[in-house]
């Protein structure tokens, strides 16, 4: 079995059959062209990726490496600079859709950093600490620390480094403008010394030739990468600092003056351990970042097996990183256990419901209300609308499935009693039911969700929604969410 990548830039989509040891079995491209309506992005593809599985074994999942912003847990596009058209794009939900596959999409400079601290210069080296800058189209940066992948969701490329330069990601001055292979050339171009159509490329081999001025803007650059990298020495502690395309290309110009420059900004104990040099995966660094997410994710040839203890173990530590460096998501939980608490004081009682591995949530809420979490104090009102059977098959028997828990709401909740749904998608349409039965009987709700929050989001008083796309991340994280409110029961009541 084998694994279906797509390194996706503004300008090429690279599609690369590989393994679990990040070989290349095969691998195409064709021209992005990001103006066009993304169906037919979509239908190249699906072209090359059919042609390569004709020639090979064919893959049981996609890993994606693409440029931000984007929101990595839902697998959604933001406002990408070099992919104008694709502002907002479903990424993951368009190729699930379109391959049936599992789908694993990774920031371009994470991906970079993983590839390289696993595969570059990071392997064999037992190293803890590595950055890794995208250093081409734009400027980006992804960090590994003891093995984890940082869940960076922003943009050092957005970070404004002068008061003016190249209007890139919405500013003058940014450091994208100032530090990327893009911002260079326009600034090339700007001076009035260097033709319209001047690439990075061209200005490396002017300086190379001698010429001043292209010297002189790529002195510019060092300078700001340089600087860069000082930064992220003095915060991280790195120990390396691998450098992505313009690295690899222009190494010769560049290196020498980014570590003088890293060396004289950094804190001096930590910039003179700190080995920066251009990726070590070199040519083939694209290629290996596209599988990164997978890998990282713990797929396998022998995909049957599933991915490894220590792999979803792994992703549960980044996923439980970022609920707690999200304020909205714990500001949530702790209105929702008011919420709960409030409604259980005024002698309400809480409807709990959801399918398959959420009804098991929903029941784990229920009874650690009505019997006890850990101390001892008085029982609390809390009905599980899954939990009977009878009421269950008789509801979907004469009413449909979607009914099977508005009915129930319809006929045992009460005004100021309270609903919670555990739903991962927030799309489930017997929740989504019961929210709007409860708001109209004037129940309060709260959604505990993943994903996006689907449309269960817009229907409740609290939406809590896990950060990620994977069911069973969400549900784990559920659990985390289910007990934080019995806490909350357990210090009100006892």
């Amino acid at each position: 079995m084998s694994l279906l990548a797509l390194d996706i830039g503004g300008t090429k989509t690279a599609v690369i059959l590989g393994t679990d040891g990040a070989a290349v079995l095969a691998r195409r491209e064709f021209l992005t062209c990001p103006d066009r309506p993304f169906d037919e992005f979509l239908a190249d593809v699906r072209r090359e990726a059919d042609a390569l599985a004709a020639e090979h074994s064919p893959p049981t999942a996609v890993s994606v490496s693409i440029g931000g912003p984007m929101d990595e847990a839902t697998g959604h596009l933001l406002v990408p600079p070099h992919l104008p058209a694709w502002h907002g794009l479903a990424l993951r939900e368009k190729l699930e859709e379109a391959f049936s596959l599992p789908v694993h999409i990774m920031h371009d400079a994470r991906a970079g950093a993983y590839a390289e601290w696993r595969y570059g210069i990071g392997r064999d080296s037992h190293m803890h600490r590595l950055a890794f800058l995208t250093f081409a189209t734009g400027f980006g940066c992804g960090v590994v620390i003891d093995g984890q992948v940082l869940a960076i969701p922003g943009e050092v490329g957005h970070w404004r480094v002068a008061e003016d330069g190249p209007e890139l990601f919405g500013k003058a001055g940014s450091l994208e403008g100032l530090a990327s292979g893009t911002g260079v050339a326009m600034q090339a171009v700007a001076s009035g010394k260097f033709p319209a159509g001047t690439t990075m490329a061209d200005l490396a081999n002017a300086a190379r030739s001698g010429n001043a001025d292209a010297r002189e803007l790529l002195t510019a650059l060092a300078e700001q990468v340089g600087r860069q990298c000082a930064r992220l020495i003095d915060l991280f502690g790195l120990e390396a600092i691998a450098l992505g395309t313009i690295g690899v290309h222009a190494g010769d110009l560049l290196l020498e003056p980014i570590r003088a420059v890293a060396h004289r900004e950094g804190l001096r104990h930590l910039a003179k351990r700190c080995h920066i040099a251009p990726a070590g995966l070199g040519e083939h660094l694209g290629d290996v970042a596209a599988m990164a997410a997978a890998l990282q994710a713990g797929w396998r040839e022998d995909a049957h097996r599933g991915p490894s203890v220590e792999s979803q173990a792994a992703a549960l530590m980044s996923l439980a990183g970022r609920v707690v460096a999200d304020p909205e998501l714990l500001a949530g939980i702790e209105a929702a256990a008011d919420l709960l608490v409030e409604t259980l004081k005024a002698g309400g009682k809480v409807l709990t419901c959801g399918n398959g591995g959420s009804t098991t949530d929903a029941a784990h809420l229920a009874e650690e209300l009505v019997g006890r979490y850990r101390g001892d104090r008085p029982s609390l009102a809390a009905i599980n609308l899954a939990g009977d059977a009878s009421n269950l098959t008789c509801i979907a028997n004469d009413y449909g499935f979607e009914e099977i828990f508005s009915r129930q709401v319809e006929g045992l909740g009460r005004e100021g009693d309270l609903l919670v749904g555990f739903t991962t998608s927030g799309n489930s349409e017997n929740i989504n039911r019961a929210f709007e039965r409860a708001r109209a009987a004037r129940l309060r709700t709260i959604a505990i969700a993943g994903k996006t929050g689907g449309r269960a989001k817009d229907l409740v008083d609290v939406a809590l929604v896990v950060p990620d796309s994977r069911t069973e991340r969400i549900q784990e994280v559920h659990t985390l969410i289910l007990h934080a409110l019995c806490e909350a029961c357990e210090r009100a009541f006892s």
